[in-house]
């Protein structure tokens, strides 16, 4: 049984592809995402970067004021690179293996930049690690374009983890770290004995950061899948069926 802590909007193309290779699934949301109105850069940028398929999505309103030549794009992996190419933008470098702000920030470029105006696209909060490190040498500012909403518990989430709980050998996808915590409060609010089971399941994640978080958290079965890509989620559930159907 997988476990989907996505968006709801944003689940349609997991779902089945989780279908076509015959895996149970329940939607277990941790986030909506909103829109909402950003202040638009007045200043011309050097360099700009997102941070994920959403800020690119709900960025395309402001293309037009910071998306001036001459401007160097960077993406945080290659699937918010790709999404950029779809839109025709040009994206000048991006890690190809580990979608991260600590990758990113090893792209030959970026290591050496100095005195530029920086701007990073991206939703309310999350990391600054990219910010503290551009900044020692640059100014950078946050283009803030979306928000991550904290679901509460619904009828579709008690239903979800229920089934889930009921199932054998269960694996939770989860996005990020802000996702982590989110899920672990819906579980624990449905049932606080649900918890230590839950923390039994093993964990997809996209990051060694959330990795990390998880493993304080008490969770010890986690695969880190570097690029978040639906493809690569499949890629993984697939190896772990296989296997399991040679051991029987």
């Amino acid at each position: 049984m997988i476990l989907i802590t996505r968006p709801l909007a944003q689940s349609k193309n997991l779902k089945s592809l989780i279908s076509k290779l015959g895996l149970e699934f329940e939607l277990f949301p941790a986030f909506e995402i909103n829109k909402i109105n950003a202040k638009v850069p007045i200043q011309k940028y050097d360099v700009i970067i997102f941070i994920s398929v959403n800020a690119v999505e709900f960025g395309l309103d402001y293309f037009d004021n910071i998306l001036i030549d001459p401007i160097k794009v960077f993406a945080i992996g290659p699937i918010t690179a790709k999404k950029l190419f779809e839109k025709s933008i040009k994206v000048d470098g991006y890690p190809e293996k580990n979608a991260s702000s600590k990758e990113l920030l090893n792209v030959t470029y970026l290591k050496f930049l100095k005195d530029k105006k920086i701007l990073i696209v991206r939703g309310c909060g999350g990391s600054e690690t990219l910010k503290n490190n551009l900044q020692v040498n640059n100014q950078v500012n946050y283009l803030e374009v979306y928000d991550r909403v904290p679901c509460q518990l619904t009828q579709l989430h008690s239903e979800s983890i229920n089934n889930f709980m009921r199932s054998k050998d269960g694996v939770v996808i989860i996005n990020s770290v802000e996702s982590l915590l989110s899920v672990i409060k819906l579980v624990k609010k449905e049932s606080e004995a649900f918890l230590d089971i839950f923390k039994e399941s093993e964990l997809i994640v996209f990051s060694e950061r959330i990795k990390v978080q998880a493993t304080k958290l008490g969770f010890k079965r986690i695969k880190v899948a570097f690029n978040p890509s639906d493809e690569d989620i499949i890629d993984i559930l697939s190896a772990k069926k296989n296997k399991k159907i040679t051991k029987i």
